[in-house]
């Protein structure tokens, strides 16, 4: 692919409809999809001109100096960068390469949301010293820069899976997956699906809803919908607030 095809597929990436912004920073990973450093290297590949990305994850916030599609090094961070802090990276100190990864995988590796803001450059290091490029750390990180992410419900089933006594997932009405004892989940899909969203009044787009006691044995379930894709889950009730916070996280 030419540099200028290249270059106007990643504009067209940029404004698709999909594109979620937050009080000004774009969302570029959410329940863990794509995996935050993969998301983090392709912002550093779609850089050309010189800028300050501002990565937030969760509470977490890092700041990295990138140039003409290569990241130069961190230029603060919330914690545990303080032995890398203003130092170019370079192959040939491999042990400030390996030090960046571990602080970035430490910062970032595990957040449910990340968004990354573009900052005016700020002084770093020398001119001459470039960095590496995005598609060099990948390899030297072993990251998969083109990781096609599982779609939004496969990623909640996946983030729940701990907590769920049953789960029947389906999608356009076809069995995509089952778990534990579904017969009790498969009634419900059968006999209360199609009435529930014939009384719906405001689209098809992503709902959780949650009804505690629902089995006589306790157990809770919860319905999951995502346009045409439909779990029910059989859970037990202490597990409800983390049920809603990865439904927020990936779906929200």
């Amino acid at each position: 692919m030419s540099d200028l095809a290249e270059l106007a597929q990643k504009i067209s990436a940029l404004v698709a409809k999909d594109t979620v912004f937050e009080a000004g920073a774009r969302v570029i990973s959410t329940g863990g999809a794509p995996n935050p450093i993969s998301a983090i290297l392709n912002e550093i590949d779609d850089t050309i001109l010189e800028r300050d990305l501002e990565i937030r994850a969760d509470d977490a916030v890092v700041n990295l100096i990138v140039s003409g599609r290569r990241l130069r090094g961190i230029a603060s961070a919330s914690s545990g960068a303080d032995s890398v802090l203003g130092q170019v990276l370079s192959r040939e100190e491999p042990e400030i390469v390996a030090a960046v990864f571990t602080i970035l995988s430490e910062l970032c590796g595990q957040a449910q949301r990340l968004t990354v803001r573009y900052l005016p450059p700020q002084p770093f290091g020398k001119g001459g010293e470039r960095g590496i490029s995005a598609k060099g750390l990948a390899e030297l990180w072993q990251v998969d820069l083109d990781e096609t992410p599982k779609p939004p419900m496969e990623r909640f089933l996946d983030a729940n899976r701990a907590a769920a006594v049953a789960v029947l997932h389906t999608l356009d009405g076809e069995i995509q997956s089952s778990a534990g004892d579904v017969a009790a989940l498969q009634s419900i899909l059968d006999t209360q699906l199609a009435e529930f969203r014939a009384l719906q009044t405001h689209g098809s787009g992503a709902q959780l809803i949650c009804l505690e006691g629902a089995f006589s044995d306790g157990t809770a379930a919860a319905l999951a919908i995502h346009n045409d894709d439909v779990a029910v889950i059989a859970y037990q009730p202490e597990h409800l607030g983390a049920l809603h916070a990865s439904w927020r996280a990936i779906l929200g």
